[in-house]
């Protein structure tokens, strides 16, 4: 009876293992897409709010409307239709933000302003997640950032593979206004290369 029990722990214990990574990939894809969905109806009500009359701004003084601010959280969504990708960018590097969605790097460029805007995000295991479809992306694709009052269209330069401490490349070029994407390239073993997308932006 014991061994049976014990056989019976050892196949759950075996089963958790290889579930787990599955369950984790479908959780934060559901989180993935609830920000999406939050951000996108954020700026349906922005688009749609009618205008306030004299009455209706008299009552909201007396009892403000609460708003979602959401620029601590999220900077716009990336959008590459080439890859069927639309993810949330989410404000610096944490692996909170990188395990939700894709990140900038803090203290690097502006979407549609001069210098090097740099977005990080996992390749995932599961396929068309995060940048787990990166890799196919070839010159002249188009890279889209929606921000709340502007979107900007970058095309693609230069899609290479690098070493980890290659950081130059993440440098930004004279008075290009560029976006850089940066995943793991998982082909070698650790420490793993680094993919990086670059583009600039389109006219």
């Amino acid at each position: 009876m014991k061994r049976k029990l014990l056989a019976l722990l050892l196949v759950l214990v075996g089963l958790s293992f290889i579930c787990y990574p599955t369950a984790r990939d479908m959780y934060y894809e559901y989180q993935q897409r609830k920000i999406t969905a939050d951000w996108l109806a954020n700026l349906e009500q922005l688009d749609t709010e009618p205008a306030q009359t004299s009455e209706e701004n008299e009552a909201s003084d007396k009892q403000p409307t609460p708003v979602i601010d959401l620029t601590k959280e999220m900077e716009g969504l990336l959008i590459i239709d080439k890859i069927n990708l639309k993810v949330p960018i989410l404000t610096g590097l944490s692996k909170r933000n990188l395990d939700l969605a894709v990140a900038s790097v803090e203290n690097t460029g502006k979407p549609g302003e001069e210098g090097n805007y740099i977005v990080a995000g996992h390749n995932s295991r599961t396929y068309g997640l995060l940048f787990n479809r990166l890799d196919e992306l070839t010159l002249g694709d188009e890279i889209v950032v929606q921000c709340k009052d502007s979107s900007y269209t970058y095309e693609v330069t230069e899609s290479v593979v690098v070493q980890p401490e290659e950081v130059q490349i993440l440098l930004p070029e004279g008075g290009k206004k560029q976006i850089t994407l940066v995943t793991c390239d998982y082909s070698t073993p650790k420490p793993y290369l680094r993919l990086i997308v670059k583009g600039e932006l389109k006219n």
